[in-house]
């Protein structure tokens, strides 16, 4: 196509969108700017410089307070364009940068970042036509190498495979395994955690295996499910299967997923429960890429063994994640109210105060170290029939977990987790040691 073929249909597209101003200019290879607008100039330096050391949103505002000045020229909007590139804003950086290939067509930079954008968007027609045109006119390898890579990435994402499994094999030693399962099922953070009737302290070696595999409708939807089996040396026998349909909205101002899920377990082959729930996310902040606020919800159906107790849990939440560089930070405040049937029809409510911490950090060779712990109290409405007392209980854990990367698709990890858990419902105290070391392949 000739470039007056290729700046017509740019200046037919720019006209239609009825959205005619200008440019910002941040180069990823360089440029240079010579301004023609007798006003303040534009520190191109600070702007890449809160780009390079991951101030998006720093960038961002530093650009669009020259945005009056200097919309129209294209150095400007080069940087603006890659600044709402790095800030998620697509449709501002579209706009931006499509100015800047009509005016200046042979910036092949801004044809690339525009590809990129384009990419981002799921425009992949339009990206492929920027990018062939800096294959067409372009001189410079460097520019056609670039080119050709966001080509194989275009290329790599329609044909990858729309399945992916991951295995995982483990084993390891659990010192109180008879807290698992059974009937006094007590919920903590969207688990379920049962006291045997006995009391009795059961330790028992194990293994495991957990097959997980994932069907991508589209780049907003997926279908996950789930075998997990462990088995104790001369105990219990569990097995667990999960269906969850995951979906997203990223393009809107607050992108929303939406998760549905059926968890059925066995216990020694025989059917002990099943969990039911629909939750709920959303992101309150999505320009913000260090603290991210989100808003949580859950609705989970229990159904014990015997079909004779039904509970019913709504949840709401706030979540508070933090990530600066290698270090990840996630504090998750939740708050819920259950509602519970029992078998002898007894009808009881309970109100949850919980709070989870976890911290990361990923090594620059791949692997990562990981802590994270919860802590949740559950208080009754109601108190105990014979005395005023409130009934309650509390479940604490912590989990210290390492893995180790083996190429690209295979790990080796260590983990060791804490229970500690009382009640005066039932006057139980107990606490559990659990130590694993597993290994695990993604297809």
């Amino acid at each position: 196509m000739s470039f007056s073929a290729y700046s017509s249909l740019m200046k037919t597209k720019l006209f239609q969108r009825t959205r005619l101003s200008a440019t910002m200019a941040i180069l990823i290879l360089g440029t240079s700017a010579n301004l023609s607008i007798a006003a303040e100039p534009v520190d191109y330096a600070q702007i890449n410089e809160k780009l390079r050391f991951g101030d998006y949103a720093g960038a961002m505002s530093l650009a669009e307070s020259y945005l009056a000045e200097y919309e129209g020229d294209s150095d400007f909007d080069y940087a603006y364009g890659r600044a709402a590139y790095f800030n998620e804003k697509y449709d501002h950086a579209a706009f931006a940068l499509e100015r800047v290939v009509i005016n200046t067509p042979n910036d092949f930079n801004a044809h690339l970042l525009l590809a990129s954008v384009y990419i981002e968007m799921g425009n992949t027609d339009a990206a492929i036509y920027e990018l062939a045109y800096v294959n067409e006119h372009a001189s410079d390898e460097k520019f056609i190498k670039s080119a050709n890579a966001l080509l194989k990435r275009i290329s790599d994402t329609n044909n990858a495979q729309q399945w992916t499994t991951q295995i995982e094999v483990g084993a390891g030693y659990d010192d109180n395994y008879n807290i698992g399962l059974d009937t006094n099922t007590v919920e903590f953070n969207g688990a379920q955690y049962a006291i045997n009737d006995d009391r009795q302290v059961q330790d028992s070696y194990f293994n495991d295996l957990s097959v997980n595999g994932a069907y991508r409708f589209n780049s907003a939807s997926a279908l996950n499910l789930r075998f997990w089996h462990r088995g104790y040396y001369e105990g219990q026998q569990q097995s667990e299967f999960t269906l969850r349909n995951v979906s997203s909205f990223n393009e809107q101002k607050y992108p929303v997923t939406i998760s549905a899920e059926l968890r059925p377990l066995l216990i020694d082959g025989d059917f002990s429960r099943l969990v039911t729930s629909l939750s709920g996310l959303v992101d309150l902040d999505k320009g913000n890429t260090k603290l991210r606020p989100q808003f949580i919800s859950r609705l989970t159906h229990l159904m014990l063994e015997d079909d004779t107790q039904n509970r019913v849990r709504a949840m709401v939440g706030f979540r508070l994640a933090y990530a600066p560089s290698a270090w990840r930070h996630a504090a998750n405040l939740l708050a819920s109210t259950e509602w519970a049937s029992q078998s002898e029809g007894e009808q009881y409510a309970r109100d949850a105060l919980g709070l989870t911490y976890d911290l990361s950090y990923q090594y620059k060779n791949g692997n990562t170290t990981s802590l994270s712990s919860s802590f949740q109290n559950y208080r009754y409405q109601g108190d105990f029939s014979t005395s005023n007392e409130q009934r309650e209980s509390n479940l604490f854990y912590a989990t210290l977990k390492h893995e180790w990367r083996i190429g690209s698709a295979a790990n080796i990890n260590a983990m060791y987790r804490f229970i500690d858990g009382a009640s005066n419902i039932d006057f139980f105290d107990y606490q559990r040691n659990f130590v694993r070391v597993g290994f695990g392949y993604q297809f």
